[in-house]
């Protein structure tokens, strides 16, 4: 068996570091040695190109696309845009607790409050090193109060800057690559005209030569809703196509950090290397590039923008709506439950908590409806997740009756090992997606994916090998590994689910299980085993991913080179900062109290209050083994992953409603016997 376990680990490496090809399109090669003019607009939505007609028309006339402007902080201020251009990272430059303010002048050659920017990267420990771009040595030119704080020095001098834009300097041999702070788009009054002077700087621009990349910078009031802002390449290579980069892996979609890397693509390898040094870091952002096929019609593709911030903005907002509507349809179900004790109300309990295991299913399965492209996408999007649940529910209850929570774990695992082979199309702009608004996943799964297939992976995996123990039980481990193992394989897999934390989670588990259903119980000696195979799966994907080119790494490539780089400090302060916040406030302390009660159920079953739950824990030998893979899991995901308590919550949110379903389904009432003398006068 340990032979069968080493040669699963062995074949998880190796289809996990299986190099995956880079974007579909090259670079453009025009972008490593023509002028690069990048004009930087905060608050330049899509709505703005709908409503001027000279931006419409640089639509057919540009490669395109949406731009991620989150940065470090809480609010993306203008400050904070310019910053995370000037760092190539995402910087933190306004105060959480202000509005934004205007952007520092320039005096005496010098950003006036740089050393309050530098402190703020240190006190948030951002690791953000601005001035990088201002250190190259190239001659990069500016034009606005943006672009000093893009192109200031570590000092926070400045040079080769004018505080308006010339186009005469801009088309001279001494001015290289350019940056262009065309000022913050006013909420109401004047929105036009400035809308009219980004175009005729655009056009200014192109006059000079090269190409010019017009992207938003940030919002322009702390408080703006969040969305992707515009992008635009001009003039674009073979025809208009859709603007991308390797850091985000989506056609249409870039972030910020992108602009820096492009900038310095090709230019003074001596001065900076792109893929970061022990003084700089590695950037966060690619080469921008384009993809896909060409685009006509500028209409069509303003209405695609438009659709596709809709399937970036609701499902968070709807996420708490149907959230809600399906637990206050919980409580009153085992409320009346519980009251009456009635077949009726017995079967309404049920189906109730079935419904909340389907969530986990149409979660996913919404995403192929293209609910934004509906009217009043926000609702519709509310009624297609709660229908599909219902649905899920229904068709789990008749099919498989008894067995409907396996039916719904059995769904969840499938469909998210194929969404994750297919490159995640399914989890982009769902509900537990965190989408380029929130900006902490471009591509692969986030924490609340791979908590929904840790769930769907461990009751398949028990299931299959219950079935398969009286036969054998290495036939049952083995089963416990396939099963566990393509969940491992799909979840870390740089291109598919690229998650680094989950694999971290889900390895030891599906090998603790895999153990118990071989031996039945683990020693101390074996426990330290299963733990080392874990870590050893991890770092060999991880370094792997590094021997990769820096711009084909995914977040384990990444994570090696900062920890070589001894760069990781900060990383590590920053995600214990994300673990903790969720204790700010009574939730977190609740969902804390709730893991740690469901995780002691499953090794003190005989300390669980209910006659159902101890009866059925030792009524199948691999309840035991899949119940503790499962606190296993959700233990170590949230001491070692920056989703803290929330991720063992989630998993709770699954896999607690589809047992409490079986066991109220399963429950059979103890049957009475008539009293004797009934007995004997019948």
């Amino acid at each position: 068996m340990a032979a069968v376990v080493a040669a699963t680990a062995a074949a998880v490496i190796g289809v996990i570091a299986q190099p995956t090809s880079a974007s579909a399109a090259p670079a453009n090669p025009s972008s490593l040695l023509a002028k690069v003019v990048v004009i930087g607009v905060p608050g330049l939505t899509w709505y703005d190109v709908k409503s001027s007609p000279e931006l419409t028309a640089l639509v057919d006339q540009s490669h395109v696309g949406s731009i991620s402007v989150k940065t470090a902080g809480p609010h993306t201020c203008p400050v904070d845009g310019w910053l995370t251009v000037s760092a190539g990272t995402r910087a933190w430059g306004s105060a959480s607790d202000q509005p934004c303010r205007e952007l520092p002048a320039v005096t005496n050659g010098k950003v006036a409050d740089w050393q309050t920017y530098v402190d703020r990267q240190a006190e948030h420990h951002t690791g953000a090193p601005i001035g990088r771009l201002g250190q190259t040595g190239y001659p990069i030119c500016g034009f606005g109060p943006g672009a000093a704080i893009a192109l200031a020095k570590s000092d926070g001098s400045v040079a080769n800057w004018q505080p308006e834009f010339d186009r005469a300097r801009l088309a001279s041999p001494d001015c290289g690559d350019a940056v262009v702070d065309a000022g913050a788009l006013p909420p109401r009054e004047g929105r036009a005209e400035a809308r009219q002077n980004v175009a005729r700087l655009v056009a200014e621009a192109r006059a000079a030569g090269g190409w010019v990349l017009l992207v938003g910078i940030g919002q322009e009031l702390a408080n703006a809703h969040q969305q992707p802002l515009v992008a635009m390449q001009l003039p674009p290579d073979n025809g208009p196509r859709w603007l991308t980069s390797d850091s985000t892996r989506r056609p249409g979609l870039i972030q910020l950090t992108d602009v820096t890397a492009t900038i310095l693509k090709g230019r003074t390898p001596a001065a900076v290397d792109p893929a970061g040094s022990a003084t700089t870091g590695p950037l966060d952002g690619t080469e921008i590039h384009f993809t896909g096929d060409r685009h006509t019609d500028a209409a069509a593709v303003i209405e695609d923008r438009l659709d596709t911030n809709e399937r970036f903005e609701q499902p968070r907002p709807v996420l708490f709506a149907v959230a809600l509507t399906i637990v206050a349809a919980e409580v009153l179900a085992l409320l009346w439950f519980v009251l009456r004790r009635s077949p009726a109300s017995r079967r309404t309990a049920v189906f109730a908590l079935l419904v909340q295991g389907g969530f986990f299913v149409g979660v996913f399965l919404s995403t192929a409806t293209m609910w934004w492209r509906w009217p009043s996408p926000g609702f519709s999007l509310y009624c297609v997740v709660l229908g599909i649940s219902v649905v899920s529910a229904a068709v789990a209850q008749v099919v498989l009756k008894r067995y409907a929570f396996l039916g719904l774990a059995l769904a969840a695992y499938l469909i998210l090992l194929v969404d994750g082979v297919l490159g995640t199309p399914l989890q982009v702009g769902s509900m537990f997606a965190d989408g380029p608004v929130i900006g902490g996943r471009f591509y692969g799964f986030g924490n609340s994916t791979f908590a929904t297939l840790a769930v769907g992976a461990l009751v398949t995996a028990g299931w299959v090998a219950q079935k398969l123990i009286d036969k054998s039980r290495v036939q049952a481990a083995v089963a416990v590994l396939v099963i566990g193992g393509a969940a491992i394989v799909v979840d870390g897999r740089p291109g598919w689910g690229t998650d680094f934390g989950g694999i971290i989670a889900l390895t030891p588990a599906v090998l603790l299980m895999a153990w118990l259903t071989w031996r039945g119980s683990i020693s101390l000696r074996a426990l330290i085993g299963v733990g080392a195979a874990g870590v050893l799966v991890v770092s060999a994907v991880a370094f792997l991913d590094y021997l990769r080119p820096p711009e084909q790494r995914s977040h384990f490539g990444t994570f090696v080179a900062r920890l070589l780089d001894g760069d990781v400090a900060d990383v590590f302060i920053r995600k214990l900062q994300m673990a903790v916040q969720f204790f700010a406030g009574p939730s977190g302390w609740a969902m804390l109290v709730a893991v740690v009660f469901c995780m002691l159920a499953t090794v003190l079953p005989q300390r669980v209050p209910s006659e159902s739950y101890r009866a059925f824990y030792s009524s199948f030998p691999m309840i035991r083994p899949t119940l503790i893979a499962l606190s296993t899991c959700g233990l170590v995901g949230m001491l070692l992953n920056d989703a803290g308590v929330a991720l063992p919550a989630i998993m709770v949110g699954f896999a607690v409603p589809i047992l409490v379903a079986h066991l109220i389904a399963s429950h059979r009432p103890a049957t009475v016997s008539p009293e004797p003398h009934l007995v004997q006068e019948s």
